[in-house]
């Protein structure tokens, strides 16, 4: 193999180097040369540190739930993993979604963003930018759903990205819902300027025991979670125009429609009445023994004792004479036993009368 011949300059170098290094350099090594020799010597040390990381061939890879394109509505099937794989001029992502029917494969967000990427962390491979065709629906209808019959909608619906299509089939109990979506910016600007961006949506749904409704829910309440910082970046077309009626006389606008107040609040529907309760079962009453009348009166007060003091003559006494105490009634017609006659009453002795000098009163007086 043969070199190319080297240059006077070249030859100059090379005896300079070969000087330095046998040590019979007659004169200075030029500053340049030390410079060179020193940037050569830095290189190789930072080769031989340097550490190698570690890659693999594939190019997809799991990344967290929370970084998913495309989310379902709060309250709808919950987000269990995705994979996101990158392309050179894209990103696609493959978000799981709980549930599934056991219906061939798990539910499914399928998300395309096409765009200007970065080319540094991007793919070999390319995604596909051309519109959608019914023979492509129809292969991706048999691939995601081998043995189920699927009908395509006739019925024109959209969400609030714009409009949609779906299909729908049922294997057993279990419904099957597959919808399809694409938004793309318009083409009528320059070709250097003009809206770029591309984003694919795929639905793949099934669950047992619900309705077409039910799964189109999941597509209407679906919501873009991400964005390609470009300024070209704008999948969803130009803005709606504002109302015609807008800034025209004749056409008042009000922050809330002028009705009655009896049509906006509704009157408050009379209470229903709560059924009776039943009635709680009733205790058995204790057996409580007839107290009689007598023994609820208050006992008498004690009598005074001792000798009683008559007044002076000609009034009458302090106090009067006591009432003889009273047995406790019986029973009406309570007789003693043995011979059925009635019971006597306690004889009562009156106290002896004193006079005024100390004497007790007799039968003549004091």
């Amino acid at each position: 193999m043969s070199h190319p011949p080297l240059t006077d300059v070249d030859r100059h170098r090379v005896t300079a180097l070969e000087r330095v290094l046998s040590g019979r350099a007659s004169a200075p090594m030029p500053r340049m040369a030390c410079r060179l020799l020193l940037a050569l010597c830095l290189a190789l040390a930072a080769g031989c540190a340097s550490r190698g990381e570690i890659d693999r061939f594939s190019t997809i890879r799991d990344v967290s739930p929370r970084e998913a394109f495309v989310l379902p509505q709060s309250g709808g099937p919950a987000v269990v993993g995705v994979l996101e794989q990158r392309y050179r001029n894209g990103v696609e992502q493959e978000i799981v979604l709980a549930g599934g029917g056991g219906v061939g494969a798990q539910n499914t967000i399928r998300a395309h963003f096409i765009g200007p990427v970065d080319r540094s962390t991007s793919g070999r491979t390319e995604l596909s930018e051309r519109s959608l065709a019914r023979a492509d629906i129809a292969g991706e209808l048999r691939r995601e759903f081998p043995g189920v019959a699927m009908r395509r909608s006739p019925l024109y619906v959209q969400n609030r990205y714009g409009p949609f299509g779906f299909a729908t089939g049922r294997l057993g109990s279990t419904n099957c819902l597959y919808a399809w979506q694409r938004l793309s910016g318009t083409d009528h600007a320059t070709l250097l300027l003009r809206p770029r961006g591309i984003i694919n949506l795929r639905l793949r749904q099934c669950e047992a025991g619900a309705t077409d409704a039910q799964l189109l829910a999941t597509m209407y309440g679906l919501g873009v979670n991400a964005f390609l910082n470009h300024f070209s970046w704008m999948p969803y077309g130009d803005p709606p125009a504002p109302s015609a009626t807008l800034g025209e006389t004749g056409a008042p606008l009000y922050p809330e429609p002028l009705v009655a107040a009896a049509d906006t609040i509704a009157p408050a529907a009379p209470a229903e009445d709560p059924a009776p309760r039943p009635p709680p079962p009733r205790r058995a009453a204790r057996a409580v023994a007839a107290t009689p009348p007598d023994a609820l009166r208050p006992e008498p007060l004690p009598q005074p004792t001792g000798p009683a003091v008559p007044p002076p003559p000609g009034e009458a006494p302090a106090y009067p004479a006591p009432a003889p105490a009273a047995s406790p009634p019986g029973p009406t017609g309570a007789r003693s036993e043995g011979d059925g006659t009635q019971s006597a009453a306690r004889p009562v002795v009156a106290p002896p009368m004193i006079c005024s000098d100390g004497r007790l009163m007799g039968t003549e007086g004091c």
